[in-house]
């Protein structure tokens, strides 16, 4: 994962510069901004130091202390009994338990790192699902920019026909009505591309983003793969990494806590002196703590418990992919079978009617509702099938997220719904 990240970072690092201040954007120099300039991914290099600190404190050694004894040197008589002792001693741990400490520092950097990595896969994912609503405002822009010339031809034709004497002024209103909509709509979708390019933007940490467009075919749909190719790769989730890892960190505390069950001993050794005789001498002392064995059971038992969970959690949370991306790669050929359906025969079938109509308009054959009908349906089935590329990108999106893949889109523009 990791590995992809990087190089991915590396392939689009000599175009980051260029596409910060052009015009039309590619999804691959949007993640590339991301990758390079979003603060919480940058946050991020901060909690791997911070990890790498906690191994290298986990895996001291106890410290070595010095000592300074001193006794009857108050109350009365003071001074004359004084003795004075000056050691060095430290804690001698048992059973490996600062190279165990360790191992489970480490299991909590790799948890972190998998954390991190499914931040990342997130962080893509989204800007991903960012461009693929800047691309559809876009052809939804370039739909009602269609639709108001088609509008305005349309007012053009009732107003021959009004001054031959075949329309009403009744008409000449409903077909300004539909000129004033047109103008609506789009002017909507020019609003939603100001926000949406603003909700881009902040991803690689700027309000204001230059770019105008983002460059893609919505209508290139990828070849689906099998599901059982998908389930394959499903073990790329950073999820599962993560419970893998977690499984790990489980039994690296229970190593830990049945380390437990030695006692550590505390040695100290140094030189005493007797004030009343001006003697000196050696001291040495032990200290063992008695039932170290039974109190470490409750902490053995606790840990063993956790252990034994984790393969279970990690065997629910494969079910739950599993069935979430059967889920999406059933809605993934729906949606190509729908656009297919649109694209083949109703919205060719829909511009028929509507070439039809405009010339039996024109002729007196039909009347002007029967013209905008027939101009609403094409306009219906042009949305529909936009609609139905848009959910397909989408939900190749989030199949992507599921399997730990890159995010990629066509970059071929201009194809019409």
């Amino acid at each position: 994962m990791r590995i992809w990240i990087g190089a991915f970072a590396l392939f689009w690092a000599a175009s980051v510069t260029a596409a910060a201040t052009d015009t039309s954007l590619t999804l691959g120099e949007i993640l590339a901004l991301v990758l390079e300039n979003n603060p919480q991914l940058q946050a991020a290099d901060f909690d791997t130091r911070a990890a790498a600190a906690r191994i290298r404190q986990q895996s001291l050694d106890t410290p070595w202390q010095v000592g300074l004894q001193m006794e009857n040197f108050a109350g009365s008589g003071a001074g004359k009994d004084l003795e004075t002792g000056l050691t060095l001693g430290r804690v001698l741990e048992l059973g490996n338990k600062s190279r165990l400490r360790g191992n489970v520092a480490e299991q909590q950097a790799s948890l972190l790192r998998h954390e991190q990595d499914a931040e990342r896969l997130d962080l893509l994912a989204e800007a991903a699902q960012r461009f693929l609503v800047i691309a559809q405002v876009q052809a939804r822009r370039a739909l009602a920019q269609e639709q108001l010339d088609t509008a305005r031809k349309t007012q053009r034709a009732v107003q021959r026909r009004l001054h031959a004497g075949k329309a009403t002024k009744a008409e000449i209103s409903r077909a300004e009505i539909g000129v004033a909509r047109a103008e609506l709509v789009l002017e909507e979708t020019d609003h939603l591309l100001l926000t949406s390019r603003t909700r881009l933007g902040v991803l690689w940490g700027e309000f204001s983003p230059a770019f105008e467009h983002v460059s893609s075919n919505l209508f290139v749909l990828p070849k689906i793969p099998d599901y059982a190719a998908l389930e394959r790769l499903i073990d790329n989730n950073p999820v599962l990494a993560r419970l893998a890892t977690q499984e790990r960190l489980a039994n690296a505390r229970l190593q830990v806590a049945r380390a437990q069950r030695q006692p550590d001993i505390d040695l100290s050794a140094g030189i005493r002196r007797f004030s009343a005789s001006d003697d000196t001498g050696l001291m040495f002392s032990v200290r063992v703590p008695l039932g170290s064995r039974g109190r470490a059971l409750s902490y053995e038992d606790e840990a063993r418990a956790l252990a034994q969970r984790e393969p279970l959690l990690a065997q629910n949370q494969k079910l739950a992919l599993r069935a979430t991306l059967y889920s999406l790669h059933q809605e993934l050929l729906h949606e190509r079978d729908r656009l297919q359906m649109l694209r083949a025969r109703i919205i060719p079938a829909a511009t028929r009617a509507v070439e039809d109509s405009g010339r039996g308009y024109s002729t007196g054959r039909y009347s002007l509702l029967e013209l905008t009908q027939a101009q609403d349906a094409l306009l219906q089935a042009r949305l529909e099938a936009l609609d139905a590329a848009v959910s397909y990108q989408r939900t190749r999106i989030q199949i992507e997220r599921l399997t730990g893949a890159a995010p990629h889109s066509g970059v071929n523009p201009g194809d019409k719904p």
